[in-house]
């Protein structure tokens, strides 16, 4: 069966290799190459009309495969002969003419003068990788002389023996999966103040039993005005607000935990209540004891020397365990001679309460909308969108559109490493032509059928036709490759 091949429809007279035209014309229609398997074929018809040949001549019509260089195959030849000669070709009275070399006689014909007369040329050939070349190609010899188709003239164009089939290779994107949107996270740090060993929020100004004056409108603000800032593009929604309390290393480590957690949950629910959100979008944490930042104290500090810096630091940094190995460190603080005095005048009244701290975290994403609204936030605000998201977009537009390479080109600079969007990418540098920037893209695109397909076409581009069988065989069942390959005329 032949799986891919070229008809050519030639209407030529006389010798175009010289330009002057012979008295006895023969003419080649319908001429089609093809390979199957592993041959080439080739058909044709020699029309025979217009040649006026006398009883002693004969002619030798012949198929020469070139590759323009190195490379030239003669194929069978036809031979005409006159009325005498077919005679005596018949009868094996030419004198000599077994021994001639310079063809070999595919069919014989006689030549009947003013006759309509049409020979249909056929033969096959073992496939050479040369013949695949864009420069191969097939034409017709004739040679009135016998001294071979190298002396003789051409009667037809030089026709493409095997016309590169990659521009008419089908590609195929893959759809992105459905992902969690990209969040955008806006934090901030505010002090709420609690009543001491209380978990209580109050976000009205409260005097406290010990006669504490606790005022939160402040710090509330700064979390709710951070709120308010993140939700402004009417297009966006909390995904979620995260709560972590710190609490400094003071007191039984597990005391603190208890209220550093009790604190935040507090702290989130008041937030959950105040902006209407569905239960679980309002999360909470807690950093018991806030060893971190004090770290940091100790190291920006101007008031201490080298060697109180220098034990600090030791005190810091020796490894902990659990709960023990923390209240063990804040003891040392408060006992030791090193640490004693300077625990009292600064670490606890100036330094610890900059440790009691709420950290918030507001991360917002795209609301839920059409895609033909979406595809004007990839417009505004592309880094909102997910891969997904972006893909249905371009699937509004024509496929090779100037809209749809567009998005798709968004999409690989969003999401540069992704190998869909690598992929996708790829399949749309193909349909432009440009092999060199697909074959770059595909380096990310990983080993999907649908990448594979993709290399076999570059490969096709190239002209490296055993690899690009190899990567459309890698791409398995996936009916574009099989398409593809069928082209090449060597799916069996």
């Amino acid at each position: 069966m032949r799986l891919y091949r070229k008809i050519f429809t030639i209407m030529t007279l006389g010798s175009i290799a010289t330009g002057s035209v012979l008295s006895e014309g023969i003419t080649t229609r319908n001429v089609e190459t093809g390979v199957s398997g592993d041959y080439f074929h080739l058909n044709a018809d020699l029309v025979l009309d217009s040649l006026k040949l006398g009883g002693n001549r004969q002619v030798f019509v012949t198929p020469v495969i070139s590759d323009g260089g190195t490379h030239r195959m003669e194929l069978p030849s036809l031979l005409v002969n006159g009325r005498r000669m077919h005679i005596s070709y018949q009868r094996g009275a030419l004198k000599g003419f077994k021994e001639i070399k310079s063809h070999e006689i595919w069919n014989e014909v006689e030549r009947r003068n003013g006759e309509p007369q049409n020979v249909s040329y056929s033969t096959r050939t073992p496939a050479e990788s040369w013949m695949r070349s864009k420069n191969a190609t097939v034409t017709f010899v004739y040679d009135s002389c016998g001294c071979g188709a190298l002396y003789g003239s051409r009667i037809s164009p030089e026709i493409p023996l095997f016309e590169n089939p990659v521009k008419e290779m089908r590609t195929v994107m893959i759809t992105p999966a459905v992902t969690e949107l990209p969040v955008s996270i806006h934090e901030g740090k505010a002090r709420v103040q609690f009543e001491v060993d209380k978990t209580e929020l109050h976000p009205q100004p409260y005097v406290c039993k010990n006669g504490q004056r606790i005022d939160n409108r402040a710090q509330l603000a700064i979390i709710e005005d951070s709120i308010r800032y993140a939700t402004s593009d009417p297009n966006v929604e909390i995904a979620k607000i995260t709560i972590t309390g710190y609490a400094s290393p003071e007191s039984p480590y597990e005391h603190n935990d208890y209220l550093a957690t009790n604190r935040s949950r507090a702290l989130s629910e008041y937030i959950a209540d105040r902006f209407s959100l569905p239960r679980g979008i309002a999360d909470y944490g807690s950093v018991p004891e806030n060893w971190v930042e004090f770290r940091q104290q100790v190291v920006d500090s101007k008031e201490l020397t080298d060697k109180q810096r220098a034990d600090l630091l030791e005190l810091i940094d020796r490894p902990a365990y659990g709960p023990a190995d923390y209240d063990a460190k804040e003891k040392e603080l408060k006992t030791s001679p090193k640490f004693a005095a300077l625990y009292k005048s600064t670490i606890l009244p100036k330094w610890f309460p900059q440790l009691r701290a709420t950290k918030f975290a507001i991360s917002t994403r795209l609301k839920p909308m059409p895609d033909e609204q979406l595809a004007e936030i990839i417009l505004t605000s592309p880094e909102k969108m997910s891969l997904n998201q972006m893909f249905r977009v371009a699937r509004l537009y024509p496929e090779g559109s100037d809209d749809f390479n567009r998005v798709i080109s968004t999409a690989l600079k969003y999401y540069p490493n992704d190998p869909t969007a690598n992929l996708n990418a790829a399949a749309a540098e193909v349909a432009k032509g440009d092999y060199s920037r697909a074959k770059t893209l595909l380096e990310k695109a990983g080993n999907s059928p649908e990448a594979n397909n993709l290399r076999g076409i570059v490969a096709t581009s190239e002209e490296n036709y055993d690899e690009a069988i190899r990567y459309f065989e890698k791409a398995g069942d996936l009916p574009e490759a099989k398409h593809n390959r069928a082209m090449l005329g060597l799916e069996k």
